[in-house]
């Protein structure tokens, strides 16, 4: 009887655990034929899977460093590509050189040539007697890497100039800046801000359109040279709006425009600048190169009396030197109002 007891009570934990695994949802199904969402199956996999990601050692394989033999066979056999790929010979190019100053006539690799490739109109690049007056000025000026006035300070001749500019062009007074490029740069947004409204020509130079994306003004453009267009823009612009007399105004314009060659009609700007209360800023790059021989005030396109609210601004080389610079010429408080960058850009 006691020997019995240990084989009853064995019987009945295996009994016990057949029981449990046929009450299990996937050995009933199995057993008794009983239909399961096949999700449960997909479920119960991965669960398996991560489970023995979970358990299992990483591979870890041993740390063996190059030999000194290694490591001279690897540079040996390393072959580096050139920074600069070949030129073959159908891309091949020979740069022409310049032997002479570029005037209208200049020698190019021993040959003389006519020069087209430059903005020279006058033909005054290599004038002797230019030169001289050129040399005379290094000689009593000096000379450096760079010519800004807040290096250098202002002197007599930049004084001189900007008198003699203002009273040539007919206006109160001018300023010089050292580059054409910046000048234009910083002249548009010191004067145009983020909420006055710009009336542009579609097709004004590269370095206008810098200015005018760095004012962070509105700006609006007509079709290239086209009044009829500048005029229905400044009427949608101004008509209802109770607001635009408050709103500083400007129409951005070449007087001969750099990409299509054109000559801006200015009378007629002006008066539809009269009439719709707009200031006017006048980029006269070509115009000056154009006309200096004979040039006077009142014989330009622009025949209206002077007034505060009008600028001239001349980028670009200067033919005679070919230096760089610019000057604006206007109303004595929009000079002083220029200067206040220019000083803090020293």
């Amino acid at each position: 009887m006691d020997m019995a007891l240990p084989v009853v009570n064995a019987t009945a934990a295996v009994l016990a655990r057949v029981s449990a695994a046929f009450n299990a949802p996937l050995a009933r199904a199995v057993v008794f034929g009983v239909h399961i969402d096949g999700h449960l199956v997909v479920e119960g996999l991965l669960i398996a899977v991560i489970v023995f990601q979970l358990t299992r050692k990483s591979y870890k394989p041993p740390k063996k460093p190059l030999t000194e033999k290694e490591i001279d066979e690897l540079c040996d056999e390393w072959e580096p590509e050139p920074l600069c790929p070949p030129i073959k010979e159908g891309a091949r190019i020979d740069t022409p050189m310049l032997e002479s100053a570029a005037g209208p006539h200049t020698i190019v690799d021993g040959k003389e040539v006519v020069n087209f490739a430059s903005a020279n109109y006058l033909g005054l690049i290599g004038n002797e007697k230019i030169i001289d007056s050129c040399v005379g000025s290094l000689e009593k000026y000096g000379v450096g890497s760079c010519g800004p006035r807040g290096f250098y300070g202002t002197i007599d001749v930049h004084l001189d100039c900007e008198a003699k500019i203002a009273k040539f062009l007919g206006t109160p007074d001018s300023i010089l800046y050292s580059y054409g490029i910046s000048t234009i740069f910083s002249v548009i947004p010191a004067f145009c801000k983020k909420g006055d409204i710009i009336v542009a020509d579609e097709g004004v130079h590269w370095a206008v359109q810098n200015g005018l994306h760095l004012s962070r003004s509105t700006v609006v453009y007509f079709k290239h040279n086209d009044m009829a267009s500048l005029a229905s823009t400044l009427e949608k612009l101004t008509r209802g709006n109770k607001r635009a007399e408050k709103i500083r105004r400007y129409i951005v314009v070449e007087s001969i425009y750099q990409n299509s060659g054109q000559i801006a009609p200015l009378d007629e700007i002006v008066r539809m600048k009269e009439k719709y209360r707009f200031r006017v800023i006048l980029e006269e790059r070509f115009l000056r190169r154009f006309f200096q021989t004979t040039f006077d005030p009142s014989q330009i396109p622009l025949k209206t009396k002077w007034d505060p609210f009008y600028m001239m601004c001349t980028l670009g080389r200067v033919d005679l030197v070919n230096v760089h610079n610019l000057y604006i010429s206007t109303s004595d408080e929009l000079i002083l109002l220029l200067l206040i960058p220019i000083v803090l850009a020293k």
